[in-house]
């Protein structure tokens, strides 16, 4: 092991199934908590306005889930909390400000580190033959512990440190000028009012935007997961690949929007606190719909693992089913909402 290595201890074990179930912000949180900045994992969610997402492609490929392929907020995350976050194009300048930052503490955030492009957090290098080789987490570790999972078993030198960080093969990552972020400088943070106003705009915006070539949003999108849930078992087994991942992705991002509202519970006065309140509510129904439908365990969880639960005719009406009265909330919630922007101004 070369002697010329710098790395973040105690970076957890990054996984599915635990109740941070969005790559890109249970990579988020786990940075800032590195980095010293209280915040939690539903905060980011709520920040950056992935608690609001509703996203499917018809071919229900895993890859919509990445909330970068519609409309959020993220540069309010980094605004709230008292950072700027930046990319950088030159890739030799992506390597050194790398070092930098993961020397001061501070994580590197970039998609595709290792394996599939999922987000992942660079948490340490090592200089080998005059070569910088960087290791960290990503949301497939759990699968290398995994002796079923030959795919993505790890030789011992391409793990790193007592935590078992893992080479990246991959890094500086998927489209580095866009998508690597570096969040070790700050900045003057905006009030959390602020950043509010900020994410309820982004919770309308979600639902508005109109179809890409691929993707889906909104209520479209639900109307893609409702129409495959009701499809006879020959082209539901056909067409609905990763299920679980998605169910699992919209439970995860409605339970951290009901949590996310309730904390900002006296950011608003009036009758917007009211308002906010009532949305808090809905989007609890919305969660609880789902898990009595299908159980969490049996969600975006078997992404850690090789089985695939089958899921029956009946458990797929039942979703169908919640997915309708969820769609009709969804509504309900931007009435609320469009109504507490609207009266911003009389508080």
């Amino acid at each position: 092991m070369s002697q010329n290595i710098g790395y973040i201890d105690g970076i957890p074990l990054l996984k599915w199934g635990q109740g941070q179930d969005s790559s890109y912000c249970g990579c988020v949180a786990a940075l800032l908590k590195a980095a010293g900045i209280s915040t939690s994992y539903e905060e980011v969610m709520g920040l950056s306005g992935v608690c609001w997402q509703a996203i499917m492609r018809e071919d229900w490929d895993p890859s919509s889930q990445m909330p970068q392929n519609g409309l959020l907020c993220e540069r309010n995350v980094g605004d709230a909390l008292g950072l700027a976050v930046y990319s950088l194009s030159d890739e030799n300048e992506i390597y050194a400000q790398a070092k930098k930052s993961i020397d001061s503490g501070v994580p590197v955030l970039l998609v595709g580190g290792r394996w599939a492009p999922e987000w992942t957090l660079a948490c340490g290098y090592a200089a080998e033959n005059g070569t910088d080789r960087f290791f960290g987490r990503t949301y497939f570790d759990c699968q290398n512990q995994n002796v079923e999972h030959q795919s993505t078993r790890v030789p011992e030198d391409e793990i790193y440190t007592d935590n078992r960080y893992i080479y990246f093969n991959g890094f500086p990552g998927v489209y580095p000028a866009g998508l690597t972020r570096f969040y070790d400088r700050k900045r003057e943070p905006v009030s959390m009012r602020q950043a509010l106003w900020v994410s309820l705009e982004t919770c309308i915006g979600m639902f508005e935007q109109k179809p890409g070539e691929w993707h889906k949003f909104g209520y479209d999108a639900y109307d893609v997961l409702i129409r495959g849930f009701e499809l006879d078992d020959a082209d539901y087994f056909e067409t609905c690949k990763n299920d679980q991942y998605h169910i699992g992705s919209m439970l995860d991002a409605r339970r951290a929007a009901y949590v996310y509202l309730r904390a900002c519970a006296g950011l608003l006065g009036g009758e917007n606190n009211a308002r906010l309140a009532e949305t808090a509510r809905l989007y609890e129904q919305m969660t609880q719909r789902l898990i009595d439908a299908v159980p969490y365990e049996e969600t975006t969880a078997v992404f850690n693992t090789d089985s695939s639960p089958v899921w029956s005719k009946t458990r797929r009406q039942k979703l169908a089913a919640a997915l309708k009265e969820n769609k009709q909330s969804e509504r309900q919630v931007r009435v609320i909402i469009k109504n507490i922007l609207e009266n911003r101004e009389d508080e």
